[in-house]
């Protein structure tokens, strides 16, 4: 990304999926950023980046409800092509999440989705959280339990100017989490 930041090419990803609050995220998320997020995946209105997903949704059938991969997924319970795209804007905008795939498989729904690029500290865990929403709308329908998502990202990159809070915001994660694990080991 030449002066621009910090990059890694054809990155792979995996995080359970839940219906439970993540703790992590609850302490250090940006709440402003998940919830721009949300309003990308599932509102017609632009966010404040000016990004809207809700129209560039199209299952299988073509609708942007999800509702062709719901009743693709309870027909073909084992299908393969139960799959959604966000296709590109005709101003050239392509979305950095571009295909979203749903499996049944190991009695739980999973995940497969890429993404051509995310930001690595400040939208990746938002725009993880609008996948688990997918997932837990799909796996709701079908009466599934959820699974795990993985996904494949093409270009997982940091900037530059975001490297001092990265740094503040680990330092701070590992207090937290040496403090939680003390709490939870008994003396």
């Amino acid at each position: 990304m030449g002066d621009e930041g910090l990059e890694l090419l054809a990155h792979t990803v995996t995080f359970q999926l839940s219906n439970e609050p993540d703790p992590l995220l609850a302490q250090f998320g940006d709440r402003r950023m998940m919830d721009e997020m949300q309003k990308v995946f599932f509102s017609d209105a632009p966010n404040s980046l000016g990004h809207s997903y809700a129209k560039l949704i199209h299952g299988p059938g073509g609708r942007s409800d999800l509702q062709d991969i719901i009743a693709l997924l309870e027909k073909e319970p084992a299908t393969k092509r139960a799959l959604v795209t966000f296709t590109a804007q005709p101003n050239g905008k392509v979305p950095c999440v571009t295909a979203v795939q749903f499996l049944i498989r190991e009695g739980a729904l999973q995940l497969i989705y890429f993404a051509r690029g995310q930001d690595a500290f400040r939208k990746f865990y938002a725009d993880a959280l609008c996948l688990v929403t997918l997932a837990k709308k799909v796996a709701a329908a079908r009466q599934l339990p959820l699974g795990v998502a993985r996904g494949f990202i093409g270009s997982a990159h940091i900037y530059n100017r975001d490297l001092p809070i990265i740094r503040e915001t680990l330092a701070a994660a590992r207090q937290w989490l040496e403090r939680k694990g003390a709490e939870e080991v008994p003396a």
